[in-house]
């Protein structure tokens, strides 16, 4: 028995081994290199900057400038990082087309991934470190960030947000909690808008909510509060075995976790986007998301202990957060084959917000969750239409 599971394991890794690009995978430049290596490459100008939020941490931003142009904000989703709005190339990528047009084009690193991992008290080995979720990103690193991109934006009033799943959460935590930056909006765009899950369709995500609460408090018990762990030697090992040895069944994951879409997805561009995914971050903000899926609600973090709530909220139970506060002009956009962002929770979340002005159903049926990011056509099928929102926003027909 033990010789025939060995077999079965030799084929899968021969099978991949035979399937698997190995030529291109070891040699893709833009995979290995980080995201001012990939802004520079390309020819466009590049700045790193340095913002401290009020809790102490030191996030990076990586800014294509524009001088004089209207600013616009890329917060990246979970996991993820500035290299999410890159990785598509130059014809491609969300932050090269919004520099061709003339926008000043800040990416975001939210606290946690590579790129931003100092605090002027902690270190990543401590727990202290890793205590946040996407709350904290909503109530501390955005509206930092807002505020040091327009006291450097010349003049200019408000800016463009545009956020893809975990960056249009947190922004409505920002709306709902620190209200008052709604007016630094002139438009949010949310691209797989992620609040609500009741209607979530069978994914992996769904299958280990239920789990979560104890695979946590094994984790803390292990002294294990980062997700995953940030290392070059496993950083490496990851990326050859996702694109070399195991490509195959690594490209069925990314489907099963974001919808399957075969169509439109470029095999070189996952190779690539494999070398930036996953990121880093905390073991919590996995929690906080699963106790989003569990309820079916959009609440504030559960520590799972009436005195601990009642400390932190004054009630027994996590405050649900107030979507109506998110009153600045809002551009929803998703897709019928995503499998974290139903099709019925967006427009649930539609129906809570009180200013949407562009409501938008992709029209190509395959549309998945990192589709808004590295789809073939993706220019074709979305940004396009965000193109002609931003422009209708800036004249005021919109």
């Amino acid at each position: 028995m033990v010789r025939f599971y060995y077999c079965l394991i030799w084929l899968c890794l021969h099978g991949n081994l035979v399937l698997a690009r190995c030529g291109d995978a070891a040699f893709l430049e833009d995979a290995h290199l980080p995201s001012p290596g990939l802004i520079r490459k390309y020819g466009y100008p590049f700045e790193e900057h340095k913002i401290e939020t009020n809790d102490g941490f030191l996030l990076t931003a990586h800014r294509i400038p524009k001088r004089g142009g209207p600013p616009v904000l890329l917060v990246h989703g979970l996991q993820d990082s500035s290299a999410a709005w890159l990785v598509n190339g130059p014809d491609k990528a969300l932050a090269y087309l919004l520099s061709n047009r003339g926008y000043d084009v800040w990416m975001l690193n939210v606290r946690g991934n590579r790129y931003s991992r100092r605090h002027i008290n902690y270190k990543p080995r401590q727990r202290q470190f890793w205590d946040f979720s996407f709350h904290e990103i909503g109530i501390y690193d955005l509206p930092a960030t807002i505020d040091y991109i327009l006291n450097r934006s010349g003049g200019y009033r408000n800016l463009h947000y545009v956020g893809h799943s975990q960056g249009t959460t947190s922004f409505f935590v920002m709306g709902s909690e620190r209200p008052a930056y709604m007016k630094k909006i002139k438009l949010f765009q949310g691209l797989a808008p992620v609040a609500y899950f009741a209607y979530m369709k069978q994914s992996l995500g769904k299958y280990f909510a239920p789990y979560m609460g104890e695979i946590v408090r094994l984790a803390y018990r292990s002294c294990i509060y980062e997700f995953p762990p940030q290392s070059k030697v496993l950083k490496k090992v990851f990326y050859k075995l996702c694109t070399v040895i195991l490509h195959k069944s690594c490209t069925f994951l990314i489907m099963k976790l974001a919808g399957v879409d075969y169509r439109q997805l470029n095999s070189t561009t996952i190779q690539i986007y494999i070398g930036h995914f996953p990121a880093g971050g905390s073991v919590k903000s996995f929690d906080h998301y699963a106790q989003q899926i569990n309820s079916g609600g959009f609440f504030k973090y559960n520590y799972r202990s009436v005195a601990k709530n009642r400390r932190a909220y004054g009630s027994a139970k996590p405050p649900a957060y107030k979507l109506g506060n998110v009153d600045c002009k809002v551009a929803l956009y998703y897709g019928k084959n995503d499998l974290l962002a139903a099709v019925k929770d967006v427009q649930h979340l539609r129906n809570e917000l009180p200013n949407v002005v562009h409501d938008e159903l992709l029209t190509y049926r395959k549309f998945n969750h990192i589709d808004f990011l590295v789809a073939i056509d993706v220019r074709k099928l979305l940004y396009d239409s965000m193109f002609s929102v931003m422009k209708r926003v800036e004249n005021g027909e919109l």
